[in-house]
């Protein structure tokens, strides 16, 4: 835990200010041996100005527990930006790896870590490096998860310096097959007002969470909601959808 903390006060204290690209999922510390999932996920935004509605997002994600320790993921991403005129392209094929410190309730903190390399298609565009520290805790009758990620760009019309990302999830655990909560996402590295040269977009709102067992040789895992925008770069409100269909084998 102690490496865990370091890591954090390094990311904090080296990130530097730039846009991050729209990927709202909070992702969790968890691996299971022999577990093969299915995930779409994607999300819309809109906004009364023009030039900040329009944003789309549709995203593939295929995954595998090698062992409790490692699950790796294949993901395919489609994207439209934001603002009149942009076309809808497939933008970016990605290797996502987790890496599981502890087992789920072993100690007061679940941990893990978060690597991923993505890939543009698109001339002209960089490649990306994300690494950083998941973390859950459940208390009060609620499961709380943070993601604190370091992005880098690498290649054509990259940015110099790296950034710093967050996501976060609350859910209230009621046991019941539908359940509340809310989650944030958002670059924090400067505030509004703040010279820092980028525009922040940070999102935050309520989210319902689902599971259905049973379907075939699966179970079905499901989370939706709208996030709104708390800063001027961000739209007025985003709607996300994420499906996971997971069967063990």
């Amino acid at each position: 835990m102690r490496c865990i903390s370091i890591f954090i006060y390094t990311a904090v204290a080296l990130a530097a200010v730039s846009p991050a690209a729209a990927d709202f999922k909070v992702r969790m510390p968890d691996a299971e041996t022999g577990e093969f999932a299915i995930e779409p996920l994607g999300d819309y935004g809109h906004d009364p100005n023009p030039a900040h509605s329009g944003e789309l997002s549709s995203v593939q994600e295929f995954e595998y527990g090698v062992n409790s320790f490692w699950r790796t993921e294949l993901e395919l991403e489609q994207g439209r930006d934001a603002g009149p005129g942009q076309s809808f392209k497939f933008d970016q094929v990605t290797s996502e790896n987790y890496f599981v410190f502890t087992e789920r309730g072993q100690y007061w903190l679940d941990a893990g870590l978060f690597a991923e390399f993505g890939k543009s298609t698109l001339r002209g565009n960089p490649n990306e490096f994300t690494l950083g520290p998941l973390f859950r805790k459940e208390i009060f009758g609620t499961i709380n998860t943070v993601n604190l990620f370091l992005q880098k760009e690498v290649g054509p019309n990259s940015a110099s310096r790296p950034f710093f990302v967050y996501a976060w999830e609350t859910r209230i655990a009621l046991g019941t097959p539908i359940e509340p909560g809310f989650q944030a996402y958002g670059n924090p590295s400067g505030f509004e007002g703040f010279n820092s040269h980028w525009p922040q977009d940070n999102r935050i709102g309520p989210q319902i969470f689902g599971t259905v067992s049973n379907i075939g040789p699966g179970t079905l895992k499901w989370n939706a909601g709208v996030l709104f925008g708390v800063t001027s770069a961000s739209p007025r409100e985003t709607f996300r959808w994420q499906l996971e269909y997971e069967i063990h084998f």
